[in-house]
């Protein structure tokens, strides 16, 4: 049955919350500003960037089983973190609950009527269980590549991984970064654009841009005594 979302994890028949009706799959809006120019038919079109989107506005009208669970409902339904749809499973969004749910008419006798969770989404649609991949280049090399492939329909932003010593070049399709004074792991977040090894900063370590693994085939190369890599892809979907 698709009576149910995932919020954090844990699934909302677990607190007697069923969904009646899902929000539909929604394409996000590409932020952009037209400007006007006289003379001229139509308008002029600036992107603000590649793969720029503004946020999705998702959601689920919903009904509890007893509304003595209110209170822990409240608990559970608030801030941040992820939501999986049962209408698009597989996968999820980073999301923020953000609308006030009008739980008092529910209290006032009305144990069935319907509320709705509202979900500000973050525009892409993640999908989930997506192994790592471990790349340990051949004794003694120090080149080397490989490819993978991007099943999604946009560029994801992996995070990669990094572990060797001295200088080396990693190359990701086009982009080239190069790491300096290396001696263990660095990682090169394109999530959060920072560069780090457990908790220290090592951006002063890396220069060039952070890369995107674009949709179909990519290939990751690298100069250098590389140990070996981690990638953690984050695919994703529009």
């Amino acid at each position: 049955m698709n009576d149910w979302f995932e919020w954090n994890g844990v699934r909302s028949t677990e607190y007697g919350v069923h969904v009646l009706e899902q929000p539909p799959l929604t394409m996000p809006a590409e932020r952009a500003t037209f400007t006007v120019v006289p003379g001229r038919s139509g308008s002029l079109t600036t992107l603000e960037g590649d793969d720029v989107y503004d946020d999705l506005m998702l959601t689920a009208t919903c009904i509890i089983d007893n509304p003595a669970r209110i209170p822990e409902i409240c608990s559970w339904l608030r801030g941040g973190g992820t939501v999986t749809f049962a209408n698009r499973e597989g996968g999820f969004y980073y999301a923020r609950v953000v609308n006030q749910i009008p739980f008092e008419k529910i209290l006032r006798g009305n144990p069935h009527r319907s509320f709705a969770v509202n979900f500000r989404c973050k525009p892409f649609w993640y999908q989930s269980d997506v192994p790592d991949k471990r790349i340990q280049p051949a004794s003694g090399s120090t080149s080397g590549y490989v490819t993978m492939n991007n099943p999604g329909n946009i560029a994801s932003e992996p995070i990669i991984t990094v572990t060797g010593t001295g200088e080396i070049t990693l190359i990701v399709d086009m982009t080239i970064v190069e790491l300096s004074d290396m001696n263990g792991d660095i990682t090169i977040d394109s999530v959060l654009q920072e560069a780090y090894s457990g908790v220290e900063s090592m951006n002063n370590r890396m220069s060039g841009d952070f890369p995107t693994l674009s949709p179909g085939n990519s290939t990751i190369s690298w100069t250098g005594n590389v140990t070996y890599l981690t990638v953690t892809p984050n695919w994703r979907y529009l």
